[in-house]
């Protein structure tokens, strides 16, 4: 079973991530808290995108694909920015990034998924859930 949905590069769109993640979430009876699981980390990679990759910009869109499979739950956050270097992230836990605003998507989408793939020189993001969670 796969699901998508397409958002313009705006945060009020993160609304539309929500009702997304409702309807498949009781659509296939997925535990709460795996479902807050995924929510942190979804909403974190689709905020990234707008931010970061889209630059809020409204001719831009984010693509969000949902696949659920016999072990686990996939997310894949698509956007149409330039990339950036996922390899040398600074880690925003240490005592000089904590008062830094930004920095702290990738760590929690770390916290959350089981496993963050990025690809396409960082434009996707790929969220990998346990359903045993």
């Amino acid at each position: 079973m796969e699901k998508v949905l397409k958002i313009g590069s705006a945060i009020n769109n993160l609304h539309e991530v929500e009702v997304f993640l409702n309807s498949f979430f009781n659509e296939f009876n997925i535990s709460r808290k795996l479902y807050c699981k995924v929510y942190l980390a979804v909403n974190e990679a689709v905020n990234n995108a707008i931010q970061h990759g889209n630059k809020y910009n409204l001719n831009k869109f984010v693509l969000i694909e949902f696949q659920i499979l016999s072990s686990c739950i996939e997310f894949k956050v698509q956007d149409e920015g330039d990339g950036f270097d996922f390899i040398n992230i600074d880690d925003p836990t240490n005592i000089e990034n904590i008062s830094k605003e930004s920095g702290r998507g990738i760590f929690i989408m770390n916290q959350y998924a089981d496993a963050v793939i990025f690809d396409k020189n960082g434009t996707l993001v790929k969220l990998i859930f346990n359903k045993s969670d």
